[in-house]
């Protein structure tokens, strides 16, 4: 638990600073904004080269008919969002994946970024797009968070689909949740169409203070956005000695038990807990694997193939090819598929039906995946438990019970059992021991593309590379 509530006072600090360090250099957030607002034709030209990133559903043939659409653009900017479109794979599959030919190659090609250094430059591309500085952090520490957990679908590599959704206003970077109605112990509360991890840590700090005063807090939203990395919220309850519940609904990727069409999201549940020496944590979406994880692994060359009973292709058929599985989005819930749906409908119930949000196939895909701009309008649930309202000795009943769990024989000579929240705690600890987060040439690419675009200080990368075992386990993680 110290590991992780170090590096949330890390970011802390790091917010502290933005006024006078990383953000507060006004001539260089004047020249940031500078370069982005200055030619309106510049603007316009991003917009439109979204929009044209946006039609990855149509055929290639229909593609290559609407190319003129990119008539203008700079080459810096044609390359940008060519790279966009190979690590985030919004052609649906229709290219081969550029990037990485073999493991050797990525091993000499791979970086380190210092954790922090990621998070001042993702913060600076997201105050670039009119973000306020307070929720630029916000937004950089989820995704900083995700990569520095292990969980790098859901970091960096998600970096130019938001921006997609922020360019083309379908997410208002300024804007403030507010409370809709509020009890001692519950509220619902408005996200006003705010950047999904705003809205998150607004509602999470709310549960958090309602755990204080009566022992639990359930703050559901509406009006959110996509909030990326539910554990991060949930985790931010360890600071306080409390449990941490996040959930949400998202645009449909999941196909019903004995369907073809998807109508539900992921649909996340993360917990946090923690003890004196043991802490809990467990995140798990309901697909038997995320797009985002083909995604990001398709994109970097590392896998070609998806294993049985996870995705079908655009005709409803078993596939196992990745990128029959990109182009169709349609994947299966994890096994046994009926119970894996029926949980992504238990949390869209809890999420999208209680709260007055959208919910099912009625929530469109959005960003690069959709050329519509109307609100994702997704719902959430945050919980906050005190555990000492209900036992004072908790903690230490948590540490009997990983003592148990960790008795548990292993599959292995020398090794012992793993029990959640210890791959994203060995994760942690092997990026602080090898100086920074790993960074793929192909991820590098596009950031490069993205400071030059907005006219921002580049990554400064570390003089290391990381070590082949832990390119490895990133390998693994991935």
């Amino acid at each position: 638990m110290r590991l992780l509530v170090n590096f949330l006072d890390a970011l802390r600090k790091v917010r502290l600073k933005l006024s006078m360090e990383n953000l507060g250099n006004t001539n260089q957030v004047t020249k940031s904004l500078a370069a982005f607002k200055s030619n309106d034709e510049k603007t316009q030209d991003m917009k439109s080269e979204f929009q044209w990133i946006n039609k990855s559903k149509l055929d290639q043939a229909k593609i290559d008919d609407e190319k003129d659409i990119n008539e203008g653009s700079t080459a810096g900017s044609e390359m940008l969002w060519q790279n966009i479109k190979r690590v985030l794979l919004m052609c649906g599959g229709q290219t081969k994946p550029g990037g990485i030919e073999d493991v050797k190659r990525m091993k000499d090609s791979c970086r380190l970024v210092d954790v922090l250094e990621a998070q001042r430059f993702v913060s600076q591309v997201f105050a670039a797009m009119k973000v306020p500085k307070q929720a630029a952090s916000e937004m950089a520490d989820a995704l900083i968070a995700a990569d520095y957990m292990g969980q790098r679908s859901m970091g960096i590599h998600r970096l130019p689909a938001i921006a997609a959704d922020l360019l083309n206003c379908t997410v208002v970077g300024n804007a403030i949740p507010g409370i809709v109605s509020e009890k001692k112990a519950m509220a619902l509360v408005d996200g006003h169409n705010a950047p999904g991890p705003v809205v998150a840590n607004f509602c999470m700090d709310l549960a958090l203070q309602k755990a204080r005063e009566v022992g639990i807090g359930w703050v559901s939203a509406r009006s959110s956005n996509c909030i990326g990395f539910a554990s991060w919220y949930a985790c931010q309850a360890l600071e306080q000695r409390m449990i941490g519940l996040c959930m949400t609904n998202g645009a449909p990727t999941l196909v019903p038990f004995g369907g073809v069409e998807p109508i539900l999201g992921e649909n996340p549940i993360a917990c946090a807990a923690s003890g004196v020496h043991e802490q809990f944590l467990a995140d798990f979406g309901m697909a038997a694997c995320s797009l985002e994880e083909l995604e990001l692994s398709y994109c970097n060359g590392w896998s070609k193939e998806v294993p049985k009973l996870v995705a079908l292709d655009r005709n409803g058929k078993e596939t196992t090819l990745t990128e029959e599985a990109l182009r169709a989005q349609r994947i299966r819930a994890f096994q046994p598929e009926h119970k894996g749906f029926g949980m992504a409908a238990m949390v869209d119930i809890l999420c999208g039906v209680m709260t007055g949000a959208r919910y099912a196939n009625q929530i469109q895909r959005r960003g690069v995946y959709s050329t519509e701009n109307a609100p994702a309008d997704l719902g959430q649930v945050y919980v906050a438990i005190d555990p000492m309202r209900f036992c004072p000795s908790f903690e230490d009943r948590l540490g009997d019970f990983h003592r148990l769990l960790r008795q548990a024989m292993p599959n292995k000579v020398g090794k012992t059992a793993m029990v959640p929240g210890d791959k994203e705690m060995q994760h942690m600890k092997m990026v602080d021991e090898q100086g920074g987060l790993t960074m793929s040439p192909c991820t590098l690419c596009v950031l490069e593309e993205l400071a030059t675009k907005f006219g921002i200080v580049p990554l400064k990368m570390k003089g290391t590379k990381p070590s082949d075992a832990n390119i490895s386990e990133e390998l693994q993680v991935a």
